[in-house]
């Protein structure tokens, strides 16, 4: 008897339905693509433990009549194409007649739809893959979809799910991009009873994204359109004063569809070369809008993928539509004002690789509390120093470490790891290290340009980068704390607009951004609130050093968890020390390289600069010409 079995209908259909439903995102996707190939211009969806228990997308499309609504849970059913020839000119967001079939496989599925010219609708039934009822029903225009215990009947599916909120961020991602994809349609989300996305609908992008990112990212975007070798693109890029930690605001789309692509992304960023800081990323939405017959999108069950017939007409299309929106833009940074929202120009004509941006003027700007190293109004005397004089003085460093060594870096996977085992760890090996003492041996000579301390001893003469020390010394505090910094209340709570992803980690990490000085509390649907920042960072850098640290948190890469903290500390570190043309006075000169000294064995900030360079007596002769 032979060994190959035929598999019988139910295992067939749950094996196809892996390939389409991965988790709720997966059918909140498949869902509301079918309502907007519908012909549909308002969909809510609704979730409920994210997406596990219960969703629902209802849509006004066309519907559909008894006959349809019966065939439509068949597999490979569509009215999308009907030959393999209609495949090579592809208009429409589905067409493989796959998704509801293989949603309602899983799960409990539930169809009402009604066509505008009948009088009744129908209501269908389907569990796990069986009709269990099919029955006319009244319902209004359209179809609403609704799914009950995803994966109740494949509990192996089930247990590679992750949190209600991780999963609910997922779905929230699918119908932002949706809402941005489509301006014309109005999508409204609705997630455990409360309303967290609403696009209006009105066929305006800047007004999508309103919805979804938030009023400063809007306002801070230039429009794109474009078009070259019959490709336009148009959309939306940041102006060069928008920039994030990572690629999440990075949205492109292929005739409305979401796609990641790794031609696009490289025209992007070689469009905004020399534009953002290194490490910085742009933000954009673009749509691509091309003839469908060049570009194939049946090359992944996900459909997020795609292959072009000309890669090199799409990259081109797409680097000169970013770069002419940059060049049209391309002037002095502007500065709000806070009293009248309105903006002056910078007084002075600078290129745009030095402009500086500001949210709020100087003068409205409260004061750090912490102000390294204040020189003391007379001459220095032993006395007992309030709280206040104590934070204003640079901390003293406690610890003595090695050379750090270089850790590898190594994918890990959610679902197999224990992040929080994994961080308490990182943290436990940071607290292992040893006092130094802090004595300085060399004669501080001065500050040169306010950014380098000069010093000699014992036949050597040394320049140290202030900066560079300082930084090298917070950063050392931090990471022997245990990765804990003082902490500062804000008299004026700071509020961040944040992408679903990034509030979900904000949340998820609060103790861990906590400990590092950041105070957080949700704040409607794409804000949080934080009540307090690491005690040295300045007012007006908190938003972009918490932005920051959720990049690195959220980890673009996957990677070694102690590697993710460590970047996330000298982050802090970088912001809160002593900066270049920062005058200081000869005892804090001598304090500051004392403490520097005494890193054995460290000769470097954290991004790798040196810290310190020498010039040995003989040197110095040999250039003077003393010695020959």
């Amino acid at each position: 008897m032979g060994k190959i079995n035929v598999l019988d209908k139910f295992t067939a259909e749950k094996i196809a339905a892996g390939e389409v439903v991965e988790r709720p995102a997966s059918v909140i996707k498949e869902l509301v693509e079918n309502a907007i190939d519908a012909g549909a211009t308002t969909v809510t969806v609704e979730i409920k433990d994210g997406g596990t228990t219960y969703m629902r997308v209802a849509d006004n499309g066309s519907g559909m009549d008894k006959d349809d609504a019966r065939t439509a849970f068949l597999r490979h059913a569509t009215s999308k194409i009907k030959t393999d020839k209609d495949l090579e000119h592809i208009a429409t967001l589905g067409f493989r007649g796959e998704a509801l079939c293989s949603i309602a496989a899983v799960s409990r599925t539930e169809l009402f739809t009604k066509q505008r010219t009948s009088d009744e609708g129908t209501h269908v039934v389907v569990e796990g893959g069986e009709e269990k009822l099919f029955e006319s029903a009244g319902c209004p225009d359209g179809t609403t979809i609704i799914v009950k215990n995803l994966f109740f009947n494949t509990p192996a599916r089930m247990k590679f799910l992750k949190k209600d909120s991780v999963e609910a961020s997922a779905v929230t991602d699918v119908c932002n991009k949706q809402a941005l994809s489509h301006p014309d349609v109005s999508i409204r989300l609705i997630r455990d009873g409360k309303d967290v996305l609403f696009s209006p609908g009105d066929n305006t992008l800047k007004n999508a994204v309103h919805s979804v990112y938030g009023r400063d990212i809007a306002n801070s975007t230039a429009s794109v359109d474009y078009t070259k070798n019959g490709i336009r693109v148009f959309g939306l890029t940041g102006k060069n004063n928008l920039s994030r930690p990572n690629r999440l605001m990075q949205v492109f789309f292929i005739n409305g569809r979401f796609v990641v692509n790794k031609t696009l992304l490289a025209a992007v960023s070689e469009a905004y070369k020399n534009e953002l800081m290194v490490g910085r990323f742009p933000v954009c939405i673009l749509n691509v809008e091309m003839d469908p017959a060049l570009v194939d999108v049946n090359v992944h069950p996900g459909k997020t993928e795609v292959k072009f017939a000309s890669e090199q007409d799409v990259y081109e299309a797409c680097y000169w539509a970013v770069k002419n929106a940059l060049t049209e833009i391309a002037a002095p940074r502007e500065v709000g004002i806070l009293n009248n929202k309105e903006a002056f120009k910078m007084p002075i004509t600078v290129k745009n690789a030095e402009q500086i941006s500001f949210t709020k003027p100087k003068a409205e700007i409260k004061k750090s509390a912490f102000t390294p190293y204040t020189p003391p109004k007379e001459t220095p005397k032993p006395k007992i120093l309030t709280e206040n004089q104590i934070r204003e003085e640079v901390k003293g460093f406690d610890g003595k470490l090695p050379v750090r060594e270089i850790e590898g870096v190594q994918r890990i996977k959610e679902e197999k790891i224990d992040i929080s085992k994994e961080i308490q760890n990182a943290i436990e090996k940071a607290q292992a290290t040893e006092k130094p003492d802090t004595v300085c041996d060399v004669k501080i000579i001065g500050q040169l340009f306010d950014t380098y301390i000069l010093a000699e001893g014992d036949g050597e003469f040394f320049l140290m980068d202030q900066h560079a020390a300082h930084e090298r010394i917070r950063y050392e505090e931090i990471r022997r704390s245990g990765y804990k910094t003082d902490t500062q209340l804000l008299l004026m709570p700071i509020t961040v607009n944040l992408t679903p992803e990034e509030k979900t980690l904000a949340l998820e990490r609060s103790e861990l951004l906590l400990s590092m000085g950041f105070q957080v509390e949700d704040f409607g649907t794409n804000s949080v609130v934080l009540r307090s920042l690491p005690s040295d960072c300045p007012f007006q850098e908190g938003e972009g050093l918490f932005i920051e640290i959720l990049g690195v948190l959220a980890g673009g890469e996957p990677g070694e968890i102690s590697a993710m903290l460590d970047k996330a500390i000298y982050t802090i570190a970088c912001r809160s020390a002593i900066k270049a043309h920062q005058k200081l006075s000869l005892p804090e000169l001598e304090k500051l390289y004392a403490q520097a000294s005494s890193l054995e064995g460290i000769t470097t900030c954290p991004h790798g600069r040196p810290i310190t360079v020498k010039l040995t007596r003989y040197q110095i002769e040999k250039m003077f010409g003393r010695i020959v």
